[in-house]
């Protein structure tokens, strides 16, 4: 997936969050009033970033099972990798796609996968899964990673349970380091720009006193 989006929205949301809250601080701290007209407008900026949040992230579920279907019928080759489950989301899908079920309307969630891909290193994937398979995190599963979209991965029900069990006892789950999607998304701009943000009114608030 391009996540290209989600990192410029979280670099800007960063700054403004980090500057509104370098505002309250300083009003506070010199006794002005403004203090509450800020706060109130750092709630707002809070409740947008979680009504935009939501929509990004119902984009990315649409994704993820649009891309598992295709690849669970065949109209996409997939490679298959061990993974461990890392998180399993709360927010509940209508429909679900693994390789013994293509497209099913039933309970399902979004989790984001720890695999040891064949080729190439370490990464995180999500992958869309019916709540009847009840894993969690840390559970070992059997996957088939797009070639087209790194981050998105079918659930591969097939796999019996001995090819399970080596997955869980795989030692590279003690050794390899697998790299947070949270930097991938845009995690780390997101933080700098807070900080630059807190400053920025920090300094500001200096000049204006």
């Amino acid at each position: 997936m391009d996540w290209t989006q989600h990192r410029l929205y979280g670099i800007v949301v960063g700054a403004v969050l980090g500057a509104l809250l370098g505002a309250i601080l300083w009003s506070f701290g010199t006794g002005s009033r403004m203090g509450v007209w800020v706060t109130a407008l750092l709630l707002g900026v809070v409740v947008l970033n979680l009504v935009v949040s939501q929509r990004m992230h119902a984009e990315i579920d649409r994704t993820v099972v649009q891309r598992a279907q295709a690849m669970a019928a065949g109209q996409v080759p997939g490679e298959p990798a061990p993974a461990r489950v890392h998180r399993v989301y709360g927010r509940p899908l209508t429909r679900s796609a693994t390789m013994l079920w293509p497209g099913t309307p039933e309970p399902a969630r979004l989790v984001l996968l720890h695999v040891l891909p064949p080729h190439g290193g370490p990464r995180s994937a999500y992958a869309v899964v019916p709540l009847r398979y009840a894993v969690t995190r840390g559970t070992p599963v059997a996957v088939v990673l797009d070639p087209a979209h790194p981050d998105v991965a079918v659930f591969d029900d097939r796999a019996p349970h001995e090819t399970l069990a080596a997955i869980g006892a795989d030692p590279r789950w003690l050794t390899e380091r697998v790299p947070s999607m949270f930097v991938r998304q845009g995690g780390l701009g997101t933080l700098l720009a807070s900080v630059g943000g807190l400053l920025f009114a920090a300094l500001l608030g200096a000049i204006l006193q």
